[in-house]
């Protein structure tokens, strides 16, 4: 199976991955730039997987909004946790044929000890950060509500809530199916795995547009970009695509030709030989110079999807 390197960008007007130890700020860089974690990629991959698409999660929340319990979501979608527990998650799962599982096993209902199951996850992102300096606005906000119905008496609260004036966060991720190790050679979790692969795009892309809530509306999917290498990885991809020197500063806009796409065209041209697919996909501002970067791939001849 190949192995895959992906690109992705997108805007926030809003607090993309607010820090829970320093009141929800924004997890700012001694740069002046904000990262965002990969937990935070793959919980916008998983809530659009589990709300649009109807997929099973294993990582996920209960109906009061708490983290369910590895071992107790397990058994729910399982039955129970005898034999292969990681091998029936693959089977069954949208999330952990591509991030992969720990599910603490105990084998009597008194063995505080137990093992664990473990597979790493075949998809991986790493730390995304702002390609700009963020400004952070802090604006305190208030609410009132009445008090015992008798008195009619009026009461306010004040709170601390954090955003960002325009951030561009760009993220890198890999998939390399190896990780998925003697689990590849059983066919229905290999072909469980094409399934979920195939929808990583969709689940990034579209996930990132449609996650509207207070701390994360509006945010705009900008460019994604994977290349799958028939035998390798170079991981090198965020290296190639360079990004203007405006968007660098204080930038409070995507800006005019925001990207410069030279050395991703040279590079790719030289490895082409080991380049199976290049897909590509940009936001409505941006589609006049992605439609010139898919026509220099091809006239290089490389192999190259538009995305819808």
């Amino acid at each position: 199976m190949n192995k895959t390197e992906i690109l992705f960008y997108y805007e926030s007007r809003q607090n993309p991955n607010g820090d829970p130890g320093f009141e929800n700020q924004p997890r700012m860089m001694p740069d002046g730039t904000i990262m965002v974690t990969d937990v935070r990629i793959k919980r916008t991959m998983r809530d659009y997987a589990r709300d649009v698409r109807g997929e099973t999660l294993f990582v996920d929340y209960d109906k009061d909004g708490q983290p369910t319990k590895a071992d107790g979501k397990a058994s729910e979608i399982l039955g129970s946790l005898k034999g292969d527990v990681i091998s029936g998650l693959l089977k069954k799962t949208f999330d952990v044929p591509l991030f992969g599982a720990l599910v603490p096993v105990r084998k009597k209902d008194d063995d505080k000890e137990g093992s664990s199951e473990k597979l790493t996850g075949p998809v991986q992102f790493g730390i995304a950060k702002s390609v700009n300096q963020v400004h952070i606005i802090n604006p305190t906000i208030s609410g009132r509500f009445v008090g015992k119905e008798k008195t009619g008496k009026q009461f306010s609260t004040f709170g601390k809530f954090y955003s960002v004036e325009y951030a561009l966060i760009k993220v890198h991720g890999a998939v390399n199916p190896r990780n998925l190790g003697k689990y590849l050679d059983d066919k229905e979790i290999s072909k469980k795995f094409d399934e979920k692969r195939s929808m990583i795009y969709e689940c990034i892309w579209k996930g990132t547009n449609e996650l509207v809530t207070r701390s994360k509306f509006p945010q705009r999917s900008i460019m994604y970009i994977d290349v799958s290498y028939k035998n390798t990885l170079y991981n090198d991809l965020p290296e190639l695509v360079r990004e203007s020197s405006e968007l660098k500063g204080m930038a409070t806009n995507l800006g005019s030709s925001p990207f410069d796409f030279a050395d991703l065209v040279g590079t790719l041209t030289k490895r082409k030989s080991e380049v199976d697919l290049v897909r590509i996909k940009g936001a409505e501002d941006i589609d006049k110079e992605i439609d010139n970067l898919v026509s220099e791939l091809k006239s290089n001849g490389i192999n190259v999807e538009k995305l819808p």
